[in-house]
């Protein structure tokens, strides 16, 4: 077995995320073990990402943890739910109905849109 993390870290300015190694983890495992992952998973699509790339598990610690805190079981059983449901969203989105269609087929690398769709003094890095 072999895990991805960080650690939720990024404690050193510009370290990559687990999800920006995992494609090349998992390649260079090459199937010879089972990748699991971690870091700063929240939603579901984030979820249904990883495992498309090929993750085996995706570890939640950090959403399950302020679930708890902020509404204790209930909050934890609604956060379970939530994810459930981002993930369902997702994969019928994909086109897909089991966790075992998933794989790197179903993802595309997304740019940012070029600069000049901005308006005047906008920049790509702004939230809409």
């Amino acid at each position: 077995m072999v895990y991805v993390s960080n650690h939720g870290g990024r404690q050193i300015d510009h370290a990559p995320g687990s999800i920006d190694v995992l494609p090349e983890v998992v390649q260079a495992v090459n199937g010879r073990a089972e990748v699991i992952v971690d870091g700063g998973f929240m939603r579901g699509s984030d979820v249904i990402k990883a495992v498309a790339i090929g993750a085996k598990a995706v570890c939640i610690g950090k959403l399950m943890a302020w679930a708890l805190a902020a509404g204790g079981e209930v909050g934890l059983e609604c956060a379970m739910d939530i994810l459930k449901t981002e993930m369902s969203i997702t994969m019928g989105n994909l086109g897909i109905r089991t966790i075992g269609e998933l794989g790197p087929d179903c993802l595309r690398p997304a740019a940012p849109p070029p600069a000049d769709i901005w308006p005047v003094g906008a920049s790509s890095s702004m939230i809409l």
